[in-house]
């Protein structure tokens, strides 16, 4: 996650790039596919000019302007995606409700491979997205259990990789392959529902 860019796509093409800041090591933005759920204009405090919530079923994290300019491309929040005003305010005139949103990457000393009996956030971002993807891991509580291991050993299975009940690079590529899968560094996409009456 070294890079800290947000991509706005249209498809695969990317229309502006923004510098961010994410989640400090202990508080981290949560990696996955999600929404945005809700829009606010001016929502007061440290969230600067604007906020767009995200779907993240185990918090309230959204990408939102940011009163600290400073801590734009750090690790520093707790856990949202911090943008200049400029740049949010740019971002929330071109989606809506509903756009895709993809976190893909890993923070710096991550574990490269997530087994039965760990615990975080990591572990509810997978099973976060196996339940998108109709494999019932269980609570999305951030235990990985046996029913979250069994989840992805059918995972594993369907995608025709090694059914060993671990996620690990092959298969964390294959659980959140989006248009920069495979990448090591940070980035936030928004892709698709971008309205280009206000590009």
């Amino acid at each position: 996650m070294e890079s800290l860019t947000l991509h706005l796509l249209q498809g695969s093409r990317v229309l502006r790039t923004y510098p961010v800041a994410l989640g400090k090591p202990s508080t981290p933005t949560p990696v996955g596919r999600w929404r945005i759920r809700t829009k606010l204009v001016n929502p007061a405090g440290v969230l600067g000019t604007r906020w767009m919530g995200l779907n993240v079923p185990w918090g309230n994290y959204g990408i939102h302007g940011t009163n600290s300019p400073w801590s734009i491309g750090r690790y520093v929040s707790g856990g949202c995606i911090r943008m200049y005003n400029h740049h949010v305010e740019e971002v929330y005139e071109r989606v809506i409700i509903g756009t895709p949103v993809a976190v893909v990457g890993r923070y710096p000393g991550q574990p490269r491979v997530l087994t039965r009996g760990m615990r975080g956030p990591q572990v509810a971002a997978v099973q976060q997205r196996l339940r998108q993807l109709g494999y019932d891991p269980g609570p999305v509580d951030g235990i990985f259990g046996p029913r979250t291991e069994e989840s992805v050993r059918r995972f594993q299975r369907d995608r025709g990789l090694v059914p060993d009940g671990v996620v690990g690079e092959e298969t964390r590529d294959h659980l959140f392959s989006t248009a920069a899968a495979g990448r090591e560094d940070a980035v936030v996409i928004l892709e698709g529902n971008v309205d280009f009456t206000r590009l």
